[in-house]
C-alpha cells in the first residue's frame, strides 16, 4: 500500500495496522515523504485521533527507535524523567531535577528544542553563563551517573523522527492534538532510557481544555503501561504563570530562591507534588507522604541546592549564580504596571501576557514578574507587574501587562492541582 493510501485511510477514520505505521515512519525517516504529505498525514489526527491505545503505542514506539537509544543500562536504580506539556513561566522542571536527585534518584530531561519556543527549558538554561545543554551521548549518560541530574537537548541521532515531527507539529497548528501531542511527549523520554515518567499536562486560557487535558493524561497512562513504563499523569492549572516570574534570567532566579527553600507558593507546592511522585516511583522507600516530606526537608537543610551547584559544575557552568543570582542578565529598563481599580484578581489573560513576553524580545534580561496572583487583593495604583524591558519605549507593554488582568469584587476559587491519573501509587490529599 502506497503512502498516499494509508493518509487517506487515516483520512476516512480507518485504524492503521502496526506495519502501516512502521511504513509510515520509516518512509519518513528515509525523506521518502515529502513535507506537504507529512503535514497531510499529521493533519488526519486533527479530525480522526488514535481510535486504540494500540494505534498509539504503535506510533509512540517508532518514534521512540526511529534512530539510535541511550543506553543508561549501567546506571544503578530506576531513572525517572519528568514530562510536560509546558507554558508561560513554567520552570518546575528545573527545581525538580536538583530536588529528586537530592534524594538519590536518578533524573533525567531531554527536550526537542524548537524554533521560536520561549517556554523550553532549554532556553531557560541558555541565561546560566557556560552551561552546555548540547551533549554527546556519553557525556549525558556520565552527567547523569555522576550527579543524578542531566537536562539537554537530544543528539541528531537519538528518535530523529520525534525531532522532526515535533517542529512540523509545530508549523502545522497540531501540537495540541491528543494522541500526537502524548506520542512526542513520551517517545523523546523512552529512547533516552528512562523508566518511568510523571508527565504533567496543564490547562488553563489559551491552552488544553480541562477534558482535552484528561484524554491526555489516560492516553499517557495507557501507553505507559503497554510499553513497560510506570507513567503517572498530573493536571495542573495554567490559567497564570507557574510562580511569578517569565523570562529566562528572572525564571532561573526563582529556580534557586525555591530551591533555597523559598520562591513563590504555587512553584514550589507543584515542585514538591510533582518530586514526591517521582522519588516513589524511582524507588524512594516509603510513601507519597514520606518523599515529600523528606523533599521538604533538603529544601531547608540546603541539600537540594547543593545539588543544583553540583548539577550546573557537571554540565559546564558558572554556579556561582547558585550564591549570586544578581549575576544573572538583567534588562537595561524597568517600569511597573499598575491596578486601575481595587479588588481581587480574577484572572490573568495568558495570551496577552505571551503577547507582552514577544514583545519584550529575546534580549538578555527581559521579562516580567507578577506582583499579584490570581485570588490576591489590589488596591488602585498597586503595582500588578514589573516589567524588565530592553527598550526605552516601555509604555506599550505596560498598557498589554495592564489589560492582562481582570480584576473583580469578590476572590474567585482557584485551584493548582486538577487531578492525578495513576491508580497504583498511594495518593495524598
Amino acid at each position: 500500500m502506497q503512502v498516499l493510501d494509508l493518509i487517506n485511510k487515516r483520512r476516512r477514520g480507518e485504524k492503521l495496522t502496526t506495519a502501516e505505521i512502521t511504513l509510515i515512519t520509516k518512509a519518513i525517516v528515509a525523506k521518502e515523504m515529502t513535507t506537504a504529505q507529512i503535514g497531510a498525514f499529521l493533519d488526519t489526527f486533527s479530525y480522526h485521533d488514535m481510535a486504540t491505545t494500540a494505534e498509539l503505542t504503535d506510533l509512540t514506539m517508532a518514534l521512540a527507535y526511529s534512530g539510535g537509544i541511550y543506553d543508561l543500562s549501567d546506571l544503578p536504580g530506576i531513572k525517572v524523567a519528568p514530562l510536560s506539556t509546558d507554558g508561560l513561566g513554567d520552570k518546575t522542571s528545573l527545581v525538580l531535577l536538583p530536588l529528586v536527585a537530592s534524594l538519590g534518584v536518578p533524573i533525567l530531561q531531554v527536550v526537542t528544542p524548537l524554533a521560536e519556543e520561549m517556554t523550553s527549558p532549554l532556553t531557560r538554561l541558555a541565561t546560566v553563563p557556560q552551561l552546555r545543554t548540547k551533549l554527546a551521548a556519553d557525556e549525558f549518560v556520565t552527567t547523569l551517573k555522576q550527579v543524578n541530574a542531566v537536562a539537554a537537548a537530544p543528539v541528531a541521532e537519538l528518535a530523529p523522527l520525534q525531532q522532526q515531527l515535533a517542529q512540523l507539529e509545530l508549523e502545522t497548528g497540531t501540537t495540541e492534538v491528543p494522541a500526537l501531542l502524548t506520542s512526542r511527549l513520551m517517545s523523546l523520554a523512552i529512547a533516552a532510557g528512562a523508566d518511568a515518567l510523571v508527565v504533567d499536562i496543564k490547562t488553563g486560557n489559551n491552552c488544553l481544555t480541562l477534558k482535552q487535558a484528561q484524554q491526555v493524561a489516560e492516553l499517557a497512562v495507557a501507553v505507559g503501561a503497554e510499553v513497560g513504563r510506570r507513567t503517572l499523569a498530573v493536571i495542573s492549572d495554567l490559567n497564570q504563570p507557574v510562580g511569578d516570574a517569565v523570562g529566562a534570567s528572572w525564571e532561573i532566579r526563582e529556580v534557586i530562591a525555591t530551591l533555597k527553600g523559598g520562591g513563590p507558593a504555587d512553584l514550589r507546592e507543584l515542585a514538591l507534588s510533582l518530586g514526591a511522585q517521582l522519588a516513589v516511583l524511582g524507588g524512594y522507600l516509603g510513601t507519597v507522604a514520606d518523599a515529600r516530606e523528606a523533599l521538604s526537608a533538603n529544601l531547608a537543610n540546603g541539600q537540594a541546592l547543593a545539588k543544583l551547584h553540583e548539577w550546573i559544575v557537571a554540565q559546564g557552568g558558572d554556579a556561582s549564580i547558585v550564591e549570586q543570582p544578581d549575576l544573572l542578565a538583567t534588562a537595561e529598563f524597568t517600569a511597573t504596571a499598575r491596578a486601575p481599580r481595587s479588588g481581587y484578581i480574577a484572572a490573568w489573560d495568558m495570551a496577552q501576557l505571551k503577547q507582552l513576553r514577544q514583545l519584550l524580545g529575546q534580549t538578555a534580561g527581559v521579562g516580567f514578574v507578577l506582583n499579584k496572583k490570581i485570588g490576591d487583593s489590589v488596591e488602585a495604583g498597586e503595582t500588578l507587574a514589573t516589567v524588565y524591558s530592553a527598550a526605552a519605549d516601555i509604555q506599550p507593554v505596560l498598557k498589554l501587562a495592564q489589560q492582562a488582568a481582570t480584576i473583580a469584587d469578590k476572590a474567585p476559587e482557584h485551584r493548582l492541582l486538577y487531578d492525578v491519573i495513576d491508580s497504583a501509587l498511594e495518593q495524598t490529599d
